[in-house]
């Protein structure tokens, strides 16, 4: 894992600990986030092709907000949008 990209992790998620496994057959990885118990609070593969620095730092975003809404923590931003839509996202199926 690049430095830069665990140094990201580590900053966004603390206090949780950030781990990363090594590498499966297919190139992905294993990212781990761990409480003060070193029990794994959330877990997500991340795919090579998500592994260069925007696609990582994309990923990372995803997760936040996955925890954020988890956590009954959605954003003001994502709290608008739902408002203005009536509560109901569109989906583009094709």
């Amino acid at each position: 894992m690049e430095s830069r990209n665990r140094q990201l992790a580590e900053t966004l998620f603390a206090p949780l600990r950030v781990t990363f496994s090594p590498p499966r057959p297919d190139g992905g990885i294993i990212l781990a986030l761990l409480d003060a118990s070193d029990a794994t609070a959330y877990s997500r593969v991340i795919s090579a092709a998500q592994q260069d620095t925007q696609a990582f730092a994309q990923s990372l975003e995803d997760i936040r907000l996955e925890l954020a809404l988890r956590a009954g923590n959605i954003p003001a931003d994502m709290r608008k949008a739902l408002k203005e839509q009536d509560s109901v996202l569109s989906y583009d199926l094709s």
